[in-house]
């Protein structure tokens, strides 16, 4: 990848006016981003993600203001109502209203898988950036602890680790089990992004600006952080933006087998779970949720796959 400066040699080197080249004045960032914006379905399935993003953290507002209903409230008078005035998207099998619980669900499982992609991108990212940087018996090392975590199927080790560990913060409750399914899927997703961003770090450490800064006596945490990180940085994003769409799928086939978020607490995944046995009372209590992981999850992956052929280096 060429970082701005070496864009503006570049284009000096080859006998064109940097003061007036077109080419010059944008920055890799710039030009990424125009990438991007000329995509119309990456424009609109960014905006089916920010809207999404929107509902899930103005739930309890909308539960107040829009719906008037709690999302664990329940009225056994009106089981499997249908789509009406009082129950927009009617209500499930202990007479909770849909639309609420979907609402809280996107909370839930969108929060879950943001936190997830921050927690594994900021374990990963560290682990790679540093393996990668100093390279030898350091490498060698954390290497190996990546390649047997990559040699347990994800899904298994999951549930060992759901089925041990206690699924809740204490007296913080945060969502009651949210946060602590959260951290185990990051503590077990790291891998992947850690061996990416060893492979660009290795590439990168050898490059002239990086060994030239290094003969004037630049310190290993400036050049790790000012010199390699920002080179790297569009594949970790690209890897971000991909890994969304991952952890909602996970996320939900972790609620569906069980071992995910309990209710009380309404995600997606559990209530599709808890929908399986009423569907003939009411397919609504399945297509709908399943709608919205399918939703996020389609949104995601397109939005995801923009980022990369505007941002990644290696597609340019």
């Amino acid at each position: 990848m060429m970082s701005a400066w070496e864009t503006t040699e570049v284009v000096i080197a080859s006998g064109e006016d940097a003061s007036t080249s077109p080419r010059a004045s944008r920055s890799y960032w710039r030009q990424s981003w125009e990438r991007l914006r000329s995509n119309r379905f990456a424009m609109v399935s960014g905006v089916v993600l920010l809207l999404l993003a929107v509902i899930a953290i103005t739930a309890p507002l909308s539960s107040r203001s829009v719906t008037h209903y709690d999302p664990a409230q329940q009225d056994l008078n009106h089981v499997f109502a249908a789509f009406s005035g009082a129950h927009w998207l009617g209500t499930d099998e202990l007479g909770r209203d849909t639309l609420t619980r979907l609402i809280w669900g996107a909370r839930v499982s969108l929060g879950i898988a943001c936190v997830t992609v921050l927690l594994y991108i900021l374990i990963g990212g560290t682990v790679g950036l540093v393996a990668g940087y100093y390279g030898g018996l350091v490498d060698e090392i954390v290497m190996r602890v990546v390649d047997m975590l990559l040699s347990i199927p994800a899904i298994y080790l999951l549930i060992l680790i759901t089925s041990i560990l206690p699924l809740s913060v204490g007296p913080i409750r945060i969502e009651h089990n949210a946060l602590s399914i959260a951290f185990i899927i990051a503590v077990t997703s790291w891998g992947g992004i850690a061996r990416l961003v060893r492979g660009d770090a290795l590439s990168v450490r050898h490059r002239d600006f990086v060994l030239a800064t290094r003969s004037i006596g630049a310190s290993d945490a400036r050049l790790i952080l000012r010199h390699v990180l920002p080179n790297i940085l569009p594949v970790v994003m690209v890897a971000a933006s991909l890994g969304v769409a991952q952890v909602i799928l996970l996320e939900a086939a972790l609620d569906f087998i069980g071992v995910g978020v309990q209710p009380p607490t309404s995600s997606w995944g559990n209530m599709l779970y808890n929908s399986q046995t009423y569907f003939f009372h009411s397919a609504a209590l399945v297509v709908l949720p399943g709608a919205c992981i399918a939703l996020a999850t389609l949104a995601a992956n397109i939005f995801g796959s923009a980022v990369r052929d505007a941002y990644d280096p290696r597609l340019i």
